[in-house]
């Protein structure tokens, strides 16, 4: 078995060295310093709920060893770099939002992308669905937990290179082989294996739940139980409103999660074969709190925790967004976030996902999202003092 992994890793990592001599030969973005007078609305923000967040980073932050690194480390470094601010933090016990924005003043220096980069931002939430703990007539479309047989494959075992890499698969027959499609799921691969955390009326509020990665379920009795992510079968996203758009069912002005949802009501019939062109699959773990919890571990904070890219934005440090919305009637969206999530559609330099909380309301707010715009990133000063003065360049 040993040497199976061996060699299926070592495969892999031909496939995947080849993809980081690719990514590497476009020519990198530049770090400057900016100005807290640059970032339009910092002095009317309310930073208190941002430091709120950040709060829930630092419990992360300080539980580790100061050597432990923080990647990308050019803006994340070690933990050491983290603490320092991360014990001031700590004793500011319910703080003005004057007293958090001068708190990140002190502790922090805002840094950006020498060009001005933009990039794509939408917004997530964790929807509301009614549930049952039993099959029933009426409740027939499960939520899974992490299958046995899903093994994850860690190259950074392989190669320093491939730090942070992994890939997801199973093993049949002795041979280690790609994991089980959205398809092959629903068609019952998963059948019989007492995975089944909860029951759901509608094949799309499941898709929904996998799309936002958690959600909230309302039991006949009651009973609120959230459920969060817990893991995927790493086959790659693929946003269907885009296949959507492509046949001319939905025009491009008029693309939203709503819209989506109305498209796969109202052709049932296609709606099945719509959603298995994501061949993704997300699976799930019951959480103890009502609040989601991100890919940092910590709750996420409503309008103040971002999903990123991790191959470009450390969990758990600040950044301002500057985003211009698409609806016009919509305001700009200028406040101070905290990276503390990711997700299978968030990929790229500036690409970023807001959450924006629970329920209807939320969910009106992130399934418009579609907007342009740019984020800065607080670092602590010894570790901004060093990017800049090495003239460090981003992944």
């Amino acid at each position: 078995m040993r040497n199976f992994f061996i060699i299926a890793g070592a495969g892999f990592l031909i496939l995947l060295s080849l993809w980081l001599l690719i990514k590497i030969t476009h020519k990198p973005a530049e770090y400057i310093k900016v100005s807290y007078d640059d970032l339009e609305n910092w002095s009317s923000d309310s930073q208190a709920l941002a430091l709120t967040a950040f709060n829930k980073s630092c419990v992360v932050f300080l539980s580790k060893p100061t050597t432990t690194k923080i990647l990308p480390e050019q803006l994340g470094g070690t933990v050491a770099d983290w603490q320092p601010p991360c014990r001031e933090a700590e004793k500011l016990a319910n703080p003005t939002d004057q007293v958090a924005r001068d708190f990140f003043e002190r502790q922090f220096t805002p840094v950006s992308y020498s060009k001005d980069t933009d990039g794509l931002f939408t917004g997530y939430y964790a929807p509301e669905f009614n549930g049952s703990h039993q099959l029933t007539q009426d409740y027939r479309y499960p939520l899974y937990a992490v299958p046995e047989n899903l093994q994850i494959l860690d190259l950074g075992k392989f190669s320093s290179a491939l730090s942070g890499k992994s890939i997801v698969g199973q093993v049949k027959d002795g041979e280690f082989i790609p994991y089980d499609t959205r398809e092959d799921i629903d068609k019952g691969a998963l059948n019989n294996q007492q995975l089944e955390l909860v029951w759901l009326k509608d094949r799309a509020d499941v898709f929904f739940l996998h799309i936002q990665g958690s959600g909230v379920i309302l039991f006949e009795n009651g009973e609120r139980k959230t459920y969060g992510y817990a893991g995927k079968n790493g086959k790659a996203y693929h946003a269907i409103g885009r296949f959507l758009i492509e046949a001319g069912e939905i025009a491009p002005e008029d693309m939203s999660m709503q819209a989506i949802r109305r498209w796969i009501v109202n052709n049932p019939m296609q709606a099945e074969a719509l959603m298995w062109k994501n061949p993704s699959y997300v699976f799930f773990r019951p959480l103890e709190n009502e609040s989601p919890v991100g890919s940092m571990n910590v709750e996420l904070t409503a309008g103040r925790s971002l999903a990123i890219d991790r191959t470009y934005v450390p969990l758990g440090i600040p950044l301002w967004l500057d985003v211009k919305s698409a609806d016009q009637k919509m305001k700009p969206i200028k406040r101070l976030v905290i990276a503390q999530d990711t997700g299978g559609a968030i990929k790229g330099r500036v690409r970023a996902d807001i959450y924006w909380g629970i329920g209807e309301d939320a969910g009106r707010l992130a399934g418009a999202m579609k907007d342009r715009g740019r984020y800065y990133f607080l670092l602590p000063k010894p570790l901004a003092k060093r990017l800049l003065s090495e003239k460090r360049t981003a992944p």
